[in-house]
């Protein structure tokens, strides 16, 4: 219940600083993030607007869905692409938050995830499609929470963006 509390109050941290940014324009920071310089869990970190979507353009540019901006271990934050290809997803041992900044997309979640396999390296598995999922339509600053255990995935996706925080629950 713990890690559960720091995930949701990171997730709220993260849209605060993520709105303060906003109404700063284009200020840069000092620290990296045009590249994001992965900050230390011990420390406080603050992610401008501006270096975010200076991140967002360097991803799509080089055509890479991810970018960890914090690693604490059992927890991350990471700026995140989501592509019409990316197979659906069941994490055995954490939630996923996604707070959306951009565009929209459907999120399909619950239901039974078809062809499961283990990805490497991790315990979660990947599927080719969910069978029987509820659908939710998603825009700009919604949040989604996907509890331990749920299949999910994304599709009709417009210039979707999103902050993602993972975080070790069992």
């Amino acid at each position: 219940m713990r890690k559960l509390a720091l995930a949701v109050s990171g997730a709220i941290l993260l849209f605060s600083v993520w709105g303060a940014a906003r109404g700063q324009g284009a200020q840069s920071a000092a620290a990296s993030i045009g590249g994001i310089t992965p900050g230390s869990p011990d420390k406080v970190a603050v992610f401008r607007n501006a270096d975010l979507q200076t991140t967002w353009k360097d991803l799509e540019a080089k055509q890479v869905i991810n970018k960890r901006a914090l690693d604490g271990g059992t927890y991350s934050i990471n700026v995140r692409i989501v592509r019409e290809s990316d197979a659906p997803l069941v994490h055995a041992h954490s939630i996923d938050i996604w707070i959306v900044t951009a565009g929209t997309a459907t999120a399909v979640t619950g239901g039974e995830l078809l062809d499961p396999k283990l990805r490497p390296r991790t315990d979660d598995m990947a599927g080719s499609s969910i069978r029987g999922g509820a659908e939710q339509p998603l825009q700009t600053g919604d949040v989604l929470y996907v509890p331990i255990g749920t299949p999910h995935g994304f599709k009709d996706l417009k210039g979707f963006r999103a902050f993602l925080i993972r975080t070790d629950v069992k």
